[in-house]
């Protein structure tokens, strides 16, 4: 039990300081290359402390050799923007001028729900109030707000359609039944529409899907409508 003991900090401390060197403060901060590595070495880690036949050399050698394989690849990374983008991917816009790029959806493996997700986690609760959304290359996303003078939301908004289906218990929630939704979609059907959002103000944001030329509409909802 003591020598388990010694070589989980041993390895702990020598992992501890090669993490360190690569200059990375935390997970959102790893690239996919950087991400695979720190796996690799915690792997290789767990087996040299769980295992005591296996000398700390077999586990010391191989993560010294991933380290310098990770501090090679920062480097090309540095010097060719090409190499980069092979390793790391680039940047991709999924909100353009308020409008979704339902095609940079798709390449990313994003659904409107994930970029719902994303954007109330940064306290942004309506797609409207977005300019442009930018997923970075390790996963975070970035931001630009519209230029808006409206007050601050009380209230949450509501995802009517979502990728083409009618979101019923959004529906029932703002007492909005199926005759109006149809008129206030006009000619369109629900399976036209990538998303139809309603704000808490009563406007009506509405998208309409690649195939239907992702035009926006925006309306509002009339006035003493329950």
């Amino acid at each position: 039990m003591l020598i388990l003991f010694l070589r989980a900090v041993l390895i702990y401390i020598f992992v501890l300081f090669v993490l360190r060197l690569t200059g990375k403060r935390q997970v959102s901060d790893l690239q996919p290359f950087d991400l695979l590595i720190t796996l690799t070495i915690a792997d290789l880690a767990s087996c040299a402390i769980a295992d005591t036949d296996i000398p700390l050399l077999y586990s010391i050698v191989p993560i010294l050799a991933l380290f310098l394989v990770q501090q090679l690849i920062a480097k090309f990374c540095l010097k060719s923007s090409g190499f980069r983008r092979a390793v790391c991917g680039s940047p991709v816009i999924l909100i353009r001028e308020g409008i979704l790029d339902e095609r940079a959806m798709r390449y990313s493996n994003y659904t409107v729900s994930d970029l719902c997700d994303q954007l109330r986690s940064q306290g942004l609760f309506d797609i409207g109030s977005v300019y442009y959304a930018i997923l970075e290359t390790n996963g975070s996303m970035s931001i630009m707000p519209q230029d808006t003078e409206e007050p601050p939301q009380k209230e949450l908004s509501h995802m009517l359609i979502l990728d083409g289906k009618i979101c019923s218990d959004a529906v029932n929630a703002v007492s909005l039944d199926r005759k109006e939704l149809q008129t206030i979609l006009g000619r369109h059907k629900p399976s036209d529409v990538l998303y139809m959002q309603l704000s808490p103000s009563g406007k009506i944001r509405i998208q309409l899907k690649e195939q239907k030329g992702a035009k926006l509409i925006q309306t509002k909802r009339k006035e003493g409508a329950a």
